[in-house]
């Protein structure tokens, strides 16, 4: 087992133990557009839906940080998630539903091992 493996496997113990208290879940629910625009009736050709999960400490603070995203509001979020507990790559603009509310990703940075997503988080 590697270091990263290890890694998340402690966190994973951990979220599951000693976090549970901070730890919620979340959903999401996109939809994915492809083919041609057809101007006429303002569609494209093709519209699926592409679902994933994850679970994490999603409500955590930037009040006390040092270096604040650009584009921070006093009321943003910071959700610091395992790679391996998401199903899917979060991205810019999607909406994640939680127990709390729906809210938005506005941004998306990765620790150095490659094993956790820290997403700054907007409620709408």
């Amino acid at each position: 087992m590697g270091l990263r493996e290890e890694l998340q496997a402690d966190l994973a113990e951990a979220f599951d133990e000693d976090l549970a208290d901070a730890v919620d879940t979340f959903t999401c629910i996109k939809e994915i557009k492809s083919g041609r625009f057809d101007y006429a009736t303002q569609t494209y050709q093709t519209t699926t839906n592409e679902a994933y999960s994850g679970r994490g400490v999603l409500f955590g603070s930037y009040l006390k940080d040092m270096v604040k995203p650009l584009d921070y509001q006093i009321t943003d979020c910071k959700a610091t998630v395992l790679q391996n507990e998401v199903s899917a790559v979060p991205v810019i603009s999607d909406v994640w539903t939680t127990a709390k509310g729906n809210f938005k990703v506005v941004n998306i940075g990765q620790d150095p091992t490659g094993s956790i997503w820290v997403c700054q988080l907007r409620k709408v």
